[in-house]
């Protein structure tokens, strides 16, 4: 995650256009690998000295979450919105997975692709959610079957998100 040229205004803009915030923490950051046109938020941890974190393109981590991998390496696929203040310990995130707001994520989870975790939403370890699911409730419950629809959806949220990130930073 090597850096290239700075944004102004608190924010690392790296050769791959990630975006990481000046108050963001990445420890170990030789086993955080950003893939591309991510944003990681002011207050971010990602503890890649656990272990590793990839993450794919289009992924934005919002303020305050962490990123905690445990015992395996944490996968995050790509266009993926990950809200505020998350604990994240998750092994696998699929792609155009949206979770709210104050989730919690336990140890080795495995989000599968097209999926949305509703906000304050708590999932216990090792929990396995199928693709194109709707997940809500502590602990966290499928309460509805998505639409193949919402894989389109879901990655026009991501771009869209990222898109506003970079004209506000361009902005400034």
């Amino acid at each position: 995650m090597m850096a290239s040229t700075t944004a102004e205004k608190g924010y690392i803009k790296t050769a791959s256009h990630n975006y990481v915030s000046r108050k963001a923490s990445v420890k170990g950051p030789q086993n955080v690998e950003l893939k591309g046109k991510s944003v990681l938020r002011d207050g971010v941890v990602a503890r890649g000295d656990l272990n590793r974190i990839q993450m794919g393109r289009y992924v934005t981590v919002g303020e305050g979450t962490s990123l905690t991998p445990c015992d395996v390496p944490m996968v995050i696929r790509g266009h993926d919105v990950i809200g505020k203040s998350c604990e994240i310990q998750a092994a696998s995130i699929g792609s155009y997975v949206k979770i709210g707001d104050f989730v919690k994520i336990g140890k080795r989870c495995f989000i599968k692709d097209c999926c949305i975790i509703e906000e304050g939403t708590i999932l216990g370890d090792d929990t396995v959610v199928p693709p194109f699911s709707r997940v809500k409730g502590r602990p966290g419950l499928v309460v509805e079957e998505l639409p193949p629809s919402a894989a389109m959806d879901l990655q026009d949220v991501a771009l869209a998100l990222y898109q506003s990130f970079v004209d506000e930073q361009s902005d400034r």
